[in-house]
């Protein structure tokens, strides 16, 4: 089973001989790593050059959604997948999901368990999501996270691309679109690594109004929101808030 995994990047020296490595080291070895970089002038693609067994192009692009597009139509794996450059996968992550898409051939969607890695990759902690529940994920309860998440070919062949016109939420966009056809379930399992820091585009708090509006807008345009739609999305958003703020009073007194 052949995974084709996506990373886009641009002006990512920092990250990109550690995001390269983690995926060339998995213990399924099926795999092909397409980088589209953004046009870097920092490094990046001297490192790129690095690495012969990766496909890789750098030229100016139309964002993120477009960079991880490109590389959707040059990738032909079996299993889908696309992993920012500050993230990291689990060393076995890759055979997890292999063994359980052939051993669950009517699944089509798949996510984990995940860490919190700080800016230096140390642990933060680990976050354990809940069982896919459509209705909880159309008002905005939760959403599977991008590093844990693989789907077949057919669902990107039935769902299209990303949504170019969105810049924080283009994977919530597709995850609704997909939820209207194929199955999601949940591994028990660590998959991957999420890295907090500032300079990542959707944790940025200069970002944070604009990333909760295009959310809203998301999901509010896929589920048809009525009124008590609305309500409970922003109920949900402020219970967000509130373990947020409680996560991290934790994390400074421990």
């Amino acid at each position: 089973m052949k995974f084709s995994i996506i990373t886009p990047t641009f002006n990512s020296v920092a990250f990109v001989d550690e995001n390269i490595r983690n995926i060339q080291t998995q213990t399924h070895k099926d795999i092909e790593h397409i980088i589209i970089d953004g046009g870097s002038n920092e490094g990046t693609v001297e490192k790129l050059k690095a690495f012969p067994h990766i496909k890789w192009i750098s030229e100016r692009d139309k964002g993120q959604s477009d960079a991880i597009n490109k590389g959707f139509r040059m990738s032909s794996g079996d299993i889908l997948a696309w992993q920012n450059v500050d993230d990291l996968y689990m060393p076995d992550t890759i055979k997890t999901a292999a063994d359980f898409f052939i051993n669950n051939p009517d699944v089509d969607i798949i996510y984990g368990d995940y860490q919190l890695i700080n800016f230096d990759g140390s642990w933060r902690c680990t976050v354990y999501p809940i069982p896919w529940n459509k209705w909880l994920f159309a008002h905005g309860r939760f959403v599977p996270l991008q590093p844990t998440l693989f789907w077949r070919r057919r669902v990107y062949e039935h769902v299209g691309e990303l949504d170019l016109n969105l810049h924080y939420c283009m994977d919530v966009d597709f995850l609704a679109r997909a939820s209207k056809k194929f199955s999601f379930v949940k591994i028990p399992k660590v998959l991957g690594k999420f890295r907090i820091h500032n300079k990542s585009k959707t944790q940025n708090p200069e970002n944070k109004k604009n990333v909760e509006c295009e959310y809203f807008e998301v999901l509010s345009h896929h589920f048809k929101y009525n009124l008590l739609d609305r309500l409970i999305f922003i109920l949900f958003q402020k219970r967000k808030k509130y373990a947020s703020f409680i996560k991290r009073r934790y994390l400074r007194e421990k």
